[in-house]
């Protein structure tokens, strides 16, 4: 029993007082009131003449009368004043009581006794989640031995918490029934001799089943040896504990995926999310359980005309989720578009869907019906985790419901870029598809490629100049058929011999080999040093530029396309020496011809397009060679990539090409803009000819489709650009005089992705 304190005095006395000792010198005091009708009592406690800190709540008690706990802590004080306001017309009420004469610990059975079951729980979170931090309870074993007994008193025989696979990184996926009105995961904790800790757990809360109860998933670091302790969840409206046992054998991943995830896309989807928020490895486990127990593809076909609609695009990336398919809703009953999760409510997408026009087969030869293509993008969708097999949900306003779930869909960020780019046909394309839809999980893969390229290797044919005067770097994608014509222009001009060093950059590994026998073939015939740098991993043009210039040396740097020949010896001097850093010459471009002696390139210039978006041009692109105006020289807003010369140190500080241009198209002119933007100006230098065989090689990208790729690219140049390019072309209209660029607009950084350019040490 408790020994509670005299009451010294006590002016019109409420029905009971109890006082109990909590740990150390922290009290809980109880006063049971009858129910009032004059509003919330309140109550102040004073000692030694100053108002002590408490904490209080109200309990219900189960005949309907109130009582007021309040938490303090008493240091030293022989005599506290507890006042009772608002309690009637009799006005306050005080007694006075003293904490010293209070030895035993407090009994958990009393205080519980009478208490509604909702007061029940309110007190359980005050003694759990308000009180400890507040008066340094979480360590007392005092309080600690009491608390068990307090949950132990409210959950006799806890259920033991199940292990129900091993995930990575020493976490383990458990599990455990909860009742119907547990609908959330608030806080939980771990109560042991070592104290009551807070729990950052990750949790999913199954739908209720006939019975009532509800499945409850947890993340949990894996038990210690031991084990031992209480596990407190609390959601809302519920409390549950269970006890935590000590390590045991838990079954594998694979081994629980085949079984209950085998069809529970919802459950398998919420560990997919747990998985790639715990590491790389996690990640790739997610990926691997997916493709090995994939889940039935759902779609309805129809050749009537009830609806039907398919889902054939679901990719994935920390971007979030775009989807796509067609459906047909001949009589529009369309009423939602629903995309389902792990965990939380679906997604409504009709609002965020883009819509075409397509032609279906009938399954008749020759015959197809209209329908409707659609795509959407959903940032708010599983944290970026590999989810390869979302389901999706067609509501219509008759109560029918089409489920559509895809095939297993690419986890990689190369083939989600290509997927990405074919989701919508170029010819519907719009600014709005674009900046809604498709460009944030573009410019996600671009960022994902970028951060997770590995270090290319590098290869020596013989041995280039000691110091360089110039570096000349040729990116290669799958077409090798002019390397011998190029090699041999190089190799027959001396001052190139001389004072050049060629790097090739092979942005398409697989052929390592073979183009290395051939560069090493060239190499013998010609005796020209080269040097060859494999990309591990295709990473588009503006990355293998960007990685053959970190191996460059020479004070000029010459990016080349593979497909432009010299027409004469000479041609890289005279082009270093219109560099000026004096006179703020950043860059030079020469004149560019087809092989049949038209113009493809005499500077860039840029211009709207019907829809406002800036496009590059080239100044008289297919006139004769020999067409007067192309042949003056003079300042340019830009020139093109495939051939630029610039300073080295130049193409450093600008942080080189920007990675974040998809595939290929744009990103020279990006630089250009860059260049000018650092008080430069760019000179096209006709006096020098080579010959370009244009775009032999990008459109050899497996998943470069040349409208959407290049409309992304041009929408992205617009975004970032738009009010530079306008000051820039008005003031090339009219006025010799070039312009200084401003800065340009901060482009969102969902949208446009920045990346570093690293220079490696020379060896």
């Amino acid at each position: 029993m408790l020994s509670l304190a005299p009451v010294a005095s006590a002016v019109a006395a409420p029905t009971q007082l109890e006082l109990h000792r909590l740990g150390g010198s922290v009290f809980l005091l109880c006063w049971t009131l009858e129910a009032s009708p004059f509003g919330k009592p309140s109550i102040a406690l004073t000692g030694g003449g100053r108002r002590l800190a408490a904490a209080s709540i109200s309990l219900g008690l189960r005949d309907g009368r109130e009582r007021l706990a309040v938490a303090f802590r008493a240091s030293g004080q022989d005599g506290i004043v507890a006042t009772l306001s608002d309690h009637g017309p009799q006005g306050d009420v005080s007694a006075t009581f003293d904490p010293a004469l209070v030895h035993g610990l407090a009994d958990p059975k009393e205080i519980l006794t009478d208490l509604a079951p909702q007061a029940r729980l309110a007190l359980a979170n005050a003694l759990l989640r308000a009180w400890p931090p507040l008066f340094g309870l979480s360590t007392l074993p005092n309080y600690l031995s009491f608390l068990r007994q307090f949950l132990l008193l409210l959950f006799p025989k806890p259920a033991a918490m199940q292990p129900s696979a091993v995930l990575v990184e020493g976490q383990w996926l458990c599990e455990t029934i909860v009742p119907a009105d547990f609908t959330g995961l608030q806080t939980a904790s771990r109560l042991d001799s070592a104290g009551l800790t807070r729990l950052d757990l990750k949790s999913r809360v199954g739908v209720a089943d006939r019975s009532g109860k509800r499945e409850l998933h947890l993340v949990m670091d894996e038990p210690p040896v031991r084990g031992g302790g209480l596990l407190i969840l609390q959601s809302e409206r519920s409390l549950a504990v269970r006890s935590l046992p000590g390590r045991q054998v838990a079954p594998s991943l694979g081994r629980w995926w085949a079984g209950k995830a085998a069809s529970r896309d919802g459950l398998r989807n919420w560990v997919v999310e747990q998985l790639a928020g715990l590491s790389e490895q996690g990640r790739l486990l997610a990926v691997e359980m997916q493709r090995r127990v994939p889940l039935a593809v759902q779609h309805v076909r129809r050749n009537d005309d009830l609806p039907a609609a398919e889902l054939d695009l679901a990719v994935c990336n920390r971007a979030g989720l775009l989807i796509g398919g067609w459906l047909r809703d001949p009589d529009e009953l369309l009423e939602e578009v629903l995309l389902h999760r792990g965990a939380g409510e679906p997604i409504a997408m009709l609002s965020r869907l883009q819509r075409f026009p397509v032609r279906l087969p009938t399954g008749e030869e020759g015959e197809t019906r209209a329908a409707t293509g659609f795509a959407g993008f959903a940032s708010d969708y599983a944290a970026g985790a590999p989810v390869l097999q979302p389901r999706c949900e067609i509501k219509l306003r008759s109560g029918t419901t089409l489920t559509l779930r895809p095939p297993v869909q690419p986890a990689d960020a190369a083939t989600i870029r290509a997927r990405a780019l074919s989701a919508i046909p170029p010819q519907y394309l719009t600014a709005a598809m674009l900046e809604e839809t498709l460009a944030p999980i573009l410019a996600s893969c671009q960022e994902e490629l970028s951060e997770n390229r590995p270090e290319p290797t590098v290869k020596a044919f013989g041995r280039s100049p000691i110091r360089p005067k110039a570096s000349v770097v040729i990116p290669l994608y799958r077409v090798y058929d002019f390397l011998r014509v190029q090699v041999a222009a190089f190799a027959g001009d001396p001052w190139f011999t001389e004072n050049a060093e060629l790097i090739y950059v092979l942005d398409s590994p697989e052929h390592e080999a073979e183009v290395a026998h051939l560069l090493g073939g060239l190499h013998l015939a010609y005796g020209l040093p080269m040097q060859l740098v494999a990309m591990r991993r295709n990473g588009g043009f503006s990355a293998a530029c960007n990685a053959g210039a970190l191996q460059a040396r020479g004070e000029a740097l010459a990016l080349v396309n593979s497909d432009v020949i010299p027409a004469g010896n000479g041609w890289l001097p005279e082009l270093i020496a219109k560099l000026d850093r004096q006179r703020r010459v950043g860059a030079v471009g020469p004149k560019l011809l087809y092989d049949d002696g038209s113009l493809q390139h005499a500077g860039l210039f840029f211009k709207r397009d019907s829809k406002g978006t800036w496009l590059n041009h080239h100044y008289f692109k297919g006139m004769p060679g020999s067409y007067a105006p192309a042949n003056v020289e003079r300042p340019v807003p830009g020139v093109t990539g495939a051939c630029i010369v610039m300073p080295r140190e130049l193409f450093d500080e600008l942080g080189g090409f920007d990675e974040s241009y998809v595939i290929g198209d744009y990103e020279d002119s990006d630089l250009c803009l860059k260049i000018r933007r650092a008080g430069f100006g760019i000179v096209y230098a006709p006096g020098v000819e080579l010959y370009h065989l244009e775009r032999q090689s990008i459109s050899r990208s497996v998943d470069y489709t040349r409208g959407a790729a290049s409309q992304h690219n041009a929408w992205l140049q617009t975004r970032r650009w738009d009010a530079q390019i306008e000051a820039l072309m008005l003031a090339f209209e009219t006025s010799a005089v070039e312009p200084a660029l401003p800065e340009p607009v901060p482009s969102a950084p969902d949208l446009v992705p920045r990346f570093t350019f690293r220079r490696a040490t020379a060896a």
